[in-house]
């Protein structure tokens, strides 16, 4: 009898479950359908508050129209001379910007450049500049400290000459291309060329003199005087040296990410890289290709990383590479 009963309350403890949950069922409307989309909130930007302007880019909203509203800046010492810097502002025409600055001490002797290329080998592929970096960093003749992009790419390889190690891997008789590179028996880093063989006459560069060289799409500056030309805003990579030959500074803009940076126009580089001290400087590349990597101060034997960010990253045939012997 006893077990008849215990049946039964078992059997009406289910029904009332089940009929709970049922019920329960039909008042719920805030699930979603089989298949319906699950709206996701956007990641907010927050910018941390920032009072205090850093003295480079105080210059450059000093010495341009460019930066508007500063918002923030951050530094880190990569080495001993050798500064990295990554700010944040609103621009004249209302959008975000956002760019990464590098200050090389190049009256240091140690501290010089190096070509780079894919996997450290003496031809051209694709590899993305930090796994570029950490390949030629077995024959680099020192620690390799930071790396930008390089030449644009024609047909699978850089559009200028190239060299290596003294081996010439491409050849071009421009006189009016940018290059950065070194000679033979020197590690002071040097540009050459001119944007105008009429108004700036320079001689032929000598290839069987050069120990490394690297090519670059535009003159942005030229001893003081402007070359570039306005540009819609884009990704891009810039480097450049002060009068003195002592300063070398790497910029590169972010871009072209909505609510994030806007990118850069060429002329807005050009007068941005002046500010800061250049009085010759270059465009290595742009867009996708737009690369600053820098050692990893915090695991720097075996990485480095990409500071910048583009819309859709690229890997590259080349690269300029700075080494401190």
């Amino acid at each position: 009898m006893k077990r008849r009963y215990i049946k039964i309350i078992i059997g009406l403890s289910i029904a009332l479950f089940t009929m709970g949950s049922l019920d329960s069922c039909k008042v719920r409307d805030d699930f979603p359908e089989f298949g319906e989309p699950v709206e996701e909130e956007p990641e907010e930007d927050i910018i941390p508050p920032d009072n205090q302007i850093t003295p480079i880019v105080q210059l450059i909203k000093d010495k341009t129209s460019y930066l508007k509203v500063f918002q923030m800046d951050t530094t880190q010492t990569i080495s001993p001379g050798v500064e990295y810097l990554h700010a944040r502002f609103i621009n004249r025409e209302d959008v975000p910007i956002s760019i990464h600055i590098m200050e090389l001490d190049i009256s240091n002797p140690k501290l010089t450049m190096q070509a780079l290329t894919p996997y450290n080998e003496n031809m051209f592929a694709v590899q993305n500049l930090p796994e570029m970096v950490k390949f030629n960093q077995k024959t680099a003749e020192g620690k390799l400290l930071a790396a930008i992009n390089g030449d644009a790419v024609t047909s699978g390889e850089p559009t200028g000459s190239f060299v290596k190690f003294g081996k010439v891997l491409k050849t071009s008789t421009s006189k009016t291309r940018p290059y950065i590179g070194v000679k033979k028996g020197s590690d002071a880093i040097q540009f050459f060329n001119s944007p105008d063989a009429t108004k700036y006459p320079t001689d032929a560069i000598n290839l069987a003199e050069i120990k490394h060289l690297v090519g670059g799409s535009y003159f942005l500056l030229y001893k003081g005087e402007d070359v570039s030309t306005s540009s819609s805003g884009a990704a891009r990579i810039a480097v450049g040296i002060n009068e003195a030959s002592t300063k070398l500074y790497l910029m590169a803009a972010d871009g072209v990410i909505a609510n994030f940076s806007a990118g850069v126009a060429l002329n807005d580089l050009r007068d941005m890289m002046r500010a800061i001290g250049c009085y010759t400087a270059m465009q290595p590349t742009s867009g996708n290709l737009t690369a600053m990597t820098v050692l990893d101060i915090l695991n720097p034997e075996q990485s480095w990383i990409n500071k910048n960010f583009t819309t859709t990253p690229a890997g590259t045939t080349n690269g300029i590479g700075f080494v401190l012997k």
